[in-house]
C-alpha cells in the first residue's frame, strides 16, 4: 500500500468515526429542555401512622407546582423547582376528626407555600438520585437532601417519584400542634410524590 492510499484508507476510518460519534456529541451539546409540572398526572400523597386511631391519617395535597431543567444525557445537571401549599392538605370524608385536627394544625400557614430549589443532584445507583437543595419556608431557608427515583427522562416526559418518613419529633411541633394531640409525637409520618414534567 502506497502513501496516497493510505492517506485515503485513514481519512476514509477518521470520517467513519467521526460518523459514529456525532449523534453523541450533538446531544452532550444540546441545550437543556424546560418542562413543567403536569398536576393532572402528579401526586402527593401524605400519612400519619400513631398508636392513636384519632391521629393516623392519609391523605393528598392539591396544590402544588414545579418546572425542570432537563438535562436527558446527563441528569446531574439537571435543575428542579418544586412549590407546595400546605394548607391544600385534604383527607376522605371518613377522617372528619383528624381533617379538623389538620386544619386547625395548618390554620397559621393558610398564606405560605413552601419552595424547593436544587443545587445538585448526585448519582447513586441505577435511576436513583440524591437531590440536594435549598428549602424555603416562611422566609426562612434551609439546606435539605431528597432521594428521588427517576423512572424516566426524556424531551417528551420526565417521571420522578420520591418517598421521604420518619417519627414525629418533639422539635417538629409547634406548642398549640402538641397540646391539640398530645399524642402524636414519636408518631410516623411519611410522604410520597409521583411528579410528571411534560415541555
Amino acid at each position: 500500500m502506497n502513501a496516497k492510499q493510505i492517506r485515503k484508507t485513514a481519512l476514509l476510518a477518521l470520517f467513519c468515526v467521526l460518523s459514529t460519534l456525532s449523534p453523541y456529541c450533538y446531544e452532550s451539546l444540546a441545550a437543556p429542555i424546560s418542562q413543567s409540572l403536569k398536576r393532572s398526572s402528579s401526586s402527593i400523597n401524605f400519612g400519619v401512622d400513631s398508636p392513636s386511631p384519632s391521629l393516623s391519617m392519609q391523605g393528598s395535597f392539591k396544590d402544588f407546582s414545579g418546572e425542570l431543567l432537563l438535562n436527558p444525557t446527563k441528569i446531574e445537571s439537571s435543575k428542579i423547582k418544586l412549590s407546595l401549599n400546605l394548607a391544600s392538605a385534604q383527607l376522605p370524608p371518613d377522617q372528619l376528626l383528624q381533617a379538623i385536627f389538620l386544619q386547625t394544625a395548618l390554620a397559621r400557614f393558610k398564606q405560605h407555600s413552601g419552595t424547593f430549589e436544587s443545587t445538585s443532584i448526585e448519582k447513586i445507583r441505577d435511576n436513583t438520585y440524591l437531590v440536594t437543595g435549598n428549602y424555603t419556608w416562611m422566609k426562612r431557608t434551609k439546606r435539605t437532601t431528597l432521594p428521588v427515583q427517576i423512572i424516566r427522562a426524556s424531551p417528551a416526559v420526565t417521571e420522578i417519584k420520591l418517598l421521604l418518613d420518619g417519627a414525629v419529633q418533639a422539635k417538629d411541633l409547634q406548642p398549640e400542634t402538641a397540646q391539640l394531640a398530645p399524642g402524636i409525637q414519636g408518631s410516623k409520618g411519611w410522604a410520597q410524590a409521583t411528579l410528571v414534567f411534560v415541555p
